[in-house]
């Protein structure tokens, strides 16, 4: 099977910062070679880049999710920059673009399994 995101997702704004899915939403990930699900209730802030931000909000929601210490699957934080590169690149980000996001995400240090999936973000 190949990379595809499977629906919209649906999300409502929670400030200038963070949204909530509102239902479930799926992707198909062909470096984690399975479906997964991000429950609704999901807390995110789509895509943090500095100057990149929201260029590809749905390659950033994947993201925020598998840096959760719960998400499923449970990922290092290279495959989960992996996955973020092989969204980007599926929704055809431009390859500078998509690099310099990915080693900037690489690189960074973060929250990186340091929230859950369900757990509430301190505004």
């Amino acid at each position: 099977m190949k990379t595809r995101i499977i629906g919209t997702p649906i999300s409502k704004v929670i400030d200038y910062k963070y949204s909530q899915l509102t239902e479930p939403f799926m992707f198909y990930s062909s470096v984690l070679n399975r479906k997964c699900v991000i429950p609704a209730g999901f807390i995110m802030d789509w895509e943090s880049v500095p100057s990149f931000k929201g260029t590809s909000k749905i390659a950033g929601l994947i993201h925020d999710y598998l840096s959760r210490s719960d998400s499923d699957p449970v990922i290092t934080k290279k495959i989960a920059t992996k996955v973020y590169l092989e969204f980007m690149k599926f929704r055809k980000n431009s390859f500078v673009r998509r690099q310099t996001k990915y080693w900037i995400v690489r690189v960074v240090r973060g929250y990186f399994h340091k929230l859950i999936v369900g757990g509430e973000i301190k505004f």
